[in-house]
């Protein structure tokens, strides 16, 4: 569950204050000098939301410089500069945290607008309902899909595939089958190269909020000339491994698939492709270690969707 705490203010004179009230002037007519800041958990780096207290107003920043997660080994100006990128091309056809405004000075910081409202990994905590939230995600993810059309580097999908295969460490007879089972898949017609696009690349239930409209965050894995069922694929083993989700998780996958497919034969395409990018999604989670008491639940199933694909 995603959990925000008020962790101090920026106080006068502090240079990423300044910065900020800098670039973000045009916004704070009403600002009265004071900027409470509130951390944002879980995240992969250190993200905090900057309150402008008297403007009504708050921004979010990303520092790619404060890595929280396994990952720690990176260009984070590189980083940085890529997901700014990229949300400044999906705001052209899709909501996102808009992003404002980018400084290497400052642990390699991405500013963005903040949005208010759960997200629906909050939704799937709650028990609450999911059909209109994921109504709104597959529309979104179809206007970016469709606005974006390319070619699929079906190559690098499969090597992505093994590369989450190689942080799970699997033991040398489980991985073979695993390797023979992808090597069904490749020489199966399911995941093409005729259809690719851009996609969000991180298309986990945290990702998306719901304020009645659904607004995309976290760009940073999207990824050009990619299978658009990725997306999809990874959501949807997001939604049968949360707690909780299980009951209705068919359901909603199924409903996910509909809304984003034009037509049955569509949807029958989408679902032939399916069980490929769920079992990539089950094992993203399975490396996570904190969630290590249900990784074997999770390798299980990523075995299972890939056997019953296109074989």
């Amino acid at each position: 569950m995603s959990i925000e705490r008020e962790v101090g203010r920026l106080e006068p004179g502090d240079a990423f204050g300044d910065w900020l009230a800098d670039v973000l002037a045009d916004r704070l007519r009403e600002w009265c000098g004071e900027v409470r800041v509130y951390r944002l958990e879980p995240a992969s780096h250190v993200v905090c939301r900057y309150e402008f207290t008297g403007a009504a107003f708050s921004v979010v920043g990303k520092f790619f410089g404060a890595p929280t997660g396994a990952k720690t080994c990176y260009n984070t100006d590189a980083a940085m500069e890529i997901e700014y990128d990229r949300l400044r091309r999906a705001v052209r056809w899709v909501r996102v945290a808009r992003p404002l405004a980018m400084n290497s000075r400052f642990h390699s910081v991405l500013i963005t607008g903040y949005v208010s409202g759960p997200t629906i990994r909050d939704l799937l905590t709650a028990g609450g309902a999911l059909y209109e939230p994921l109504t709104g995600v597959a529309h979104l993810l179809r206007r970016l899909h469709d606005s974006t059309r390319t070619s699929c580097n079906r190559e690098r999908e499969f090597a992505y595939f093994h590369a989450v295969l190689d942080q799970n460490g699997l033991p040398a007879s489980w991985r073979e089958q695993f390797n023979r089972l992808l090597g069904a898949w490749w020489h199966s017609p399911r995941i093409g190269s005729d259809v690719g696009c851009m996609i969000h690349g991180d298309a986990t239930p945290g990702n998306y909020l719901f304020d009645g409209d659904i607004c995309a965050i976290d760009f940073e894995g999207s990824r050009d000339h990619a299978h658009p069922v990725r997306d999809l694929g990874i959501l949807a083993a997001e939604i049968k491994a949360s707690p909780g989700s299980n009951p209705g998780a068919e359901d909603y996958i199924g409903h996910l698939l509909w809304h984003y497919s034009q037509s049955v034969e569509e949807f029958r395409r989408h679902t032939a492709a399916l069980p490929f990018f769920m079992a990539l999604g089950y094992l993203r989670i399975a490396r996570l270690p904190w969630r290590a008491a249900e990784r074997d639940w999770l390798l299980g199933e990523a075995e299972a969707c890939l056997a019953a694909g296109p074989g």
